[in-house]
């Protein structure tokens, strides 16, 4: 089974042909969402699919309007072990909206710190921002999802006992090979993002982290096989503090 950490499968033109096709190929799914409104329809719709999970979400780019949802993310996050996307972004796109972002990052870490979750986050330009929230909650074994912080920040990440999660688009770039490369084994997920990236210009979907499972099995000078139980593992110890059967 291959495990895909993080896809936002509702924002495809057909989700429900992308559900149907994960459950085809038996693949592990974490389907994240950006406000909770959008959360409600998903966990409603993969109801009964066991392979596929929808994560209550806050994304940081979305945080103008996900104030007004924050009521319905404390309301809904004590029912799910999965919220994703969370997180802070100052990057060019994200400054306008970083005060807004602060404080709707902070309710939500408030709202989840009561017990383990698997948690994916959005980091970009404020690894160090998110990773203090991380600690002032007593936030353990989260996940940072396509990381492109420093080498310094990719080191507290990991003190921190923090993951990375590794999708397709990083393969081919100087950042997300130096992320690889930094990254112990044992803190590696493995994510699409789908449909938000790309390969040889096609939208990558689920079935797309094989590409990733295959890269690392190269790199590492093992089968293709050892990466799937290592991933596997790695996600299980997270997953285990959550009381996820």
């Amino acid at each position: 089974m291959l495990i895909d950490t993080h896809c936002h499968i509702d924002q495809y033109p057909s989700p429900e042909e992308i559900v149907r096709e994960c459950e085809k190929r038996l693949l592990r799914v974490v389907a994240v969402t950006n406000l909770p409104s959008h959360f409600a329809i998903a966990n409603d719709r993969l109801r009964g699919h066991k392979l596929l999970s929808a994560a209550l979400g806050m994304h940081p780019l979305f945080a103008s309007k996900g104030i007004r949802e924050l009521a319905a993310f404390k309301r809904m996050s004590p029912y799910t072990n999965y919220i994703g996307e969370i997180g802070l972004d100052f990057s060019r796109q994200g400054m306008a909206s970083k005060n807004i972002q602060e404080r709707v990052f902070e309710e939500v870490l408030s709202a989840v710190q009561d017990r383990p979750r698997f948690i994916t986050l959005h980091s970009r330009g404020a690894e160090a921002a998110v990773l203090e929230g991380l600690r002032r909650h007593g936030i353990k074994a989260a996940v940072f999802h396509w990381f492109v912080g420093s080498a310094k920040d990719l080191e507290n990440v990991f003190s921190d006992g923090h993951f990375v999660s590794i999708n397709p688009a990083m393969l081919s770039s100087a950042n997300g090979q130096r992320v690889i490369a930094q990254s112990p084994r044992e803190r590696i997920l493995i994510e699409s993002d789908g449909p938000f990236t790309k390969i040889e210009g096609q939208v990558c979907k689920p079935i797309s982290v094989a590409l990733v499972y295959q890269t690392l099995a190269t790199r590492w000078g093992v089968s293709f096989e050892i990466v799937a139980d290592c991933i596997k593992s790695n996600y299980e110890r997270i997953i285990s503090k959550c009381g996820v059967p």
